[in-house]
């Protein structure tokens, strides 16, 4: 039995039709996870996708990254005695620490050059586990900066490990976050990144994933998950490797066009038909795929309604991309701009 929601997810992703609402703009940005050293193996044109996002002139951007109302540091094991760390070594006072933000950001609005007050702005973003943020104003603050012996006075040390671990972790892959959504926000004055990610079920869903493949593996002789994934990956290797020989740019064209969304939806509708009568594979599909892209589309129309946003920015995994927008779409309460509309 194929529940409602899966039905319908099919049955829109089957129809050509779309519904284009006449409300807030939103441009979505499909992306891979890549990290520094991805650069020299991927010859996207990164200024590109920058110049068309300030062209687009959002008025906030999201991004994938946990939102801080999970209350949760599963990007980052052991976070929350760092924090406590930071706590004690700059004496913060945890009390309403939301106003504290707010005071700290008003004083900001007036003074933008000020790295001391951003500094202290980083700090309490980071104890409010808003990491993203203190990622930004970190970011923002580099900028300003003439040398590392200034930057020490300005963040000790200790507080700049835990910078660097955020956004300079070579095993974080979530790079795009930092070359692409950062220099559009700075780029147009804006103060503030919204996280939209949600990941609180990842232990659940893994566990259940891992169950399914072990088993199959065991009968069948091959993980299922990354054997009906192989058409995708080396669709993606043969468009890479034409921009290579070619000396040209054209991987976030493709990935975010007809045929990149068509490629991923024919693997999870494959991958559906397939294994559904599995329980732990639906279990996984519900939790990975329904929930978490749900939570992330409730995620940004709650970011939307609080700026009141007529125009956003969102930096997303291309996976996730095209759930999203079919989202937007089945609502109608939203403009979407594809990425061939931008010039």
């Amino acid at each position: 039995m194929i529940r409602p929601l899966i039905l319908i997810m099919v049955l829109s992703f089957l129809t050509n039709g779309s519904s284009q609402g006449e409300g807030p703009a939103i441009y979505v940005l499909g992306t891979f996870h890549f990290r520094q050293h991805d650069f020299d193996k991927y010859p996207q044109d990164i200024n590109e996708e920058i110049r068309k996002a300030v062209e687009y002139r959002p008025e906030i951007i999201c991004v994938e990254w946990i939102n801080k109302s999970e209350k949760t540091d599963l990007y980052h094991e052991g976070y929350s005695k760092k924090i406590e760390e930071l706590i004690g070594l700059n004496k913060i006072d945890t009390c309403n620490i939301q106003h504290k933000i707010d005071s700290v950001s008003q004083i900001i609005s007036v003074a933008p050059d000020d790295v001391r007050t951003r500094a202290d702005l980083a700090a309490l973003y980071f104890v409010d586990r808003d990491y993203i943020n203190a990622c930004y104003q970190w970011y923002l603050i580099e900028s300003k900066l003439v040398d590392s012996l200034e930057w020490n006075k300005i963040l000790p040390v200790n507080i700049q490990s835990y910078r660097r671990s955020l956004y300079e972790d070579p095993h974080n892959q979530k790079r795009e976050i930092v070359e692409i959504a950062f220099p559009v926000a700075e780029n147009l004055g804006l103060e503030k990144i919204y996280s939209i990610d949600y990941r609180t079920d990842q232990s659940e869903y893994g566990g259940h994933s891992m169950a399914f493949c072990r088993r199959y593996e065991e009968e069948h002789g091959y993980n299922p998950l990354m054997k009906k994934a192989e058409p995708v990956i080396n669709t993606y290797q043969n468009w890479l490797e034409e921009d290579r020989q070619n000396q040209t740019s054209t991987y976030y064209e493709r990935i975010n066009s007809d045929e990149g969304v068509k490629l991923l939806f024919n693997y999870y509708y494959e991958m559906f038909m397939s294994y559904s009568y599995d329980t732990d594979y639906r279990k996984w599909h519900e939790l990975q795929l329904e929930k978490r892209n749900w939570k992330i589309f409730e995620l940004l129309v709650q970011s939307i309604q609080e700026s009141q946003s007529s125009r956003t920015f969102v930096l997303i995994g291309a996976t996730h991309k095209i759930y999203l927008e079919r989202y937007l779409e089945e609502s109608g309460k939203f403009k979407i701009t594809r990425y061939s509309e931008l010039k």
